[in-house]
């Protein structure tokens, strides 16, 4: 059993002295080098085989001073080969990546949730006829620092007329409805807390003026006449 357990170490042993001795790390490149919570990095390493044999090499990445994973490489002598590292943090910090004599550092940012902020709200007129299509719009950001989901309310009078669901990431976009009222009268319009208002007005009546006939014009009124006294 002893015999059987030294034959296996042998191999394993000549392998990390030559691992130790004969591999070089040319280059480490780590993308991004900051990155939230839970988000993946990529460690890029060159690795050459600097022995006059080819030779198999396992390769580690080194997190913080822990492997944190490790790769097996067969190269001949003086060959390079880049090999590439996935990794990934959940808790926020700072990690030192390391494979061979090369390191590079990346920031992990604690996650931010979404926040979201609305802002110009804008109603394309003052003033619509019944029946006419008026466009509410309004500028929303996602100040936070993940996606998230946010329901706007378009409100006429105090009553939900319209909603919209968005899902944003980080950054800014806009929010547009369309509505359409046949009863004249304001309305207040709120979106948040945003205010306006637009009126719509009564129809404009019209009124019909009738042009007298030729018969009546030319109708010339008799007056009877009175017969002479005898």
């Amino acid at each position: 059993m002893g015999l059987f357990l030294l034959a296996l170490l042998l191999p394993l042993q000549a392998c990390q002295s030559a691992s130790a001795n004969n591999f070089g790390v040319i280059s480490l490149d780590v993308t991004p080098n900051r990155v939230i919570e839970n988000g993946k990095f990529i460690a890029t390493a060159v690795i050459n085989n600097a022995s006059k044999n080819e030779a198999t090499y396992i390769v580690p990445v080194m997190v913080n001073g822990i492997a944190d994973d490790r790769t097996t490489v067969i190269l001949a002598p003086g060959k390079s080969q880049e090999i590439h590292f996935t990794l990934q943090k959940s808790k926020a910090g700072t990690y030192e990546i390391r494979i061979g004599d090369k390191s590079f550092t990346v920031t992990v940012e604690k996650l931010v949730p979404a926040s979201f902020k609305l802002s110009n709200l804008n109603i394309n007129m003052e003033v619509a006829n019944p029946g006419e299509e008026v466009v509410i719009t309004t500028d929303i950001a996602n100040t936070g620092g993940s996606e998230g989901t946010y329901t706007a309310e378009l409100k006429l009078n105090g009553v939900t007329e319209q909603y919209d669901r968005v899902i944003m990431k980080p950054g800014s976009s806009f929010i547009l409805f369309k509505v359409t009222k046949t009863e004249p009268g304001t309305y207040d319009v709120t979106i948040g807390d945003l205010s306006g208002k637009y009126i719509v007005q009564k129809p404009i009546e019209t009124i019909q003026i009738t042009a007298p006939t030729p018969a009546a014009q030319g109708r010339v009124s008799q007056r009877p006449q009175s017969s002479p006294s005898g």
